[in-house]
């Protein structure tokens, strides 16, 4: 029976991380939509020219298959939850998995509104926030879900300057997101056309208007930078931290010379692509450092006394 379970845990779980691959492409493939301008090329929703199969070219296969694919991710996260739901997995699985749900209905719901509302910045931000949201819930349960099979070896434990640091790291990012969705869905990728200065020599014309949010957008990447250097620094030497923050600090460097990219060579579709799969992928490993440090025990400080003897 326990191994019957256990089958059944390996086999959700694989499938729940090849859905977090789907979700992860899928916001790629909503950026090739953009930069590819075909937003708008289905201008009616739910429906595409008032067809559910509508004639198809370039930018109609762009708009149509996002919308072929995200129906996809949809019916293969409601066949997990079937699965959850029949074989009776834990409440915590459970609730992780209603959360996706959730989410993934405001999704929905802002896929069709960035349509009817013909692309306004704030429907294109919410889009891609709730897409990040989405994708690193299903992350969580499918970590939840490999977790349910028979208990390894226990984590390493660690401190809370671990938790407070890496919670910092997922408040900026989500800051940097919506930047990054604000600085894209208003055009202003290219306000500031030099780097590291923003026109020529100058470094802060502004902070007003579409410059200002391009700078508000470059300096919040170097804090997160900064930021995750730093989580690094203090993870490397703890065995459940230091592959997610090694991933991390990766990610967060490649990230930054694809942003330096998008400026010096004026916003290539392969970069701009790029970036966007690049920062979806950060929040998933942030995801994976705040689940293992949430999830290892801490570590207990030591009596001041003791530390006085010590001495």
């Amino acid at each position: 029976m326990q191994q019957a379970s256990q089958s059944g845990s390996d086999t959700l779980a694989r499938v729940a991380f090849g859905l977090v691959a789907l979700v992860w492409g899928l916001m790629v493939f909503g950026a090739s939509v953009r930069v590819h301008g075909a937003g708008l090329a289905c201008p009616d929703w739910p429906l595409c020219f008032g067809r559910v199969v509508p004639e198809i070219d370039f930018g109609v296969f762009f708009e149509f298959g996002h919308r072929v694919v995200a129906g996809c991710v949809s019916l293969v996260y409601l066949g997990i939850g079937a699965a959850i739901f029949r074989q009776g997995r834990s409440s915590a699985v459970k609730g992780v998995w209603a959360l996706g749900l959730f989410v993934l209905g405001v999704q929905v719901v802002l896929g069709g509104l960035t349509v009817l509302e013909l692309l306004a910045e704030w429907t294109v931000t919410s889009h891609l926030l709730a897409g990040n949201t989405f994708c690193l819930t299903v992350l969580v349960l499918a970590l939840s879900l490999r977790a349910e099979r028979v208990p390894s070896i226990m984590p390493a434990a660690v401190g809370r300057g671990h938790r407070a640091l890496g919670a910092l790291v997922a408040l900026a990012l989500l800051a940097q997101l919506a930047l990054g969705g604000l600085v894209s869905s208003s055009h202003a990728g290219l306000v500031c056309p030099s780097w590291p200065t923003c026109a020529g020599s100058v470094w802060f014309p502004t902070f007003a208007g579409l410059v200002g949010l391009q700078l508000a957008h470059r300096l919040l990447a170097y804090t997160l930078g900064g930021l995750v250097v730093g989580l690094f620094a203090v993870s490397a030497s703890n065995p459940t931290l230091r592959a997610p923050a090694g991933l991390m600090v990766g990610l967060v460097l490649l990230q930054l010379a694809l942003g330096v990219g998008n400026v010096l060579l004026r916003l290539p579709v392969e970069v701009t692509l790029a970036h966007t799969g690049v920062a979806a992928f950060l929040v998933l490993a942030t995801t994976w450092f705040n689940w293992r440090a949430l999830r290892a025990p801490l570590a207990l400080a030591e009596p001041a006394a003791d530390l006085v003897e010590a001495r």
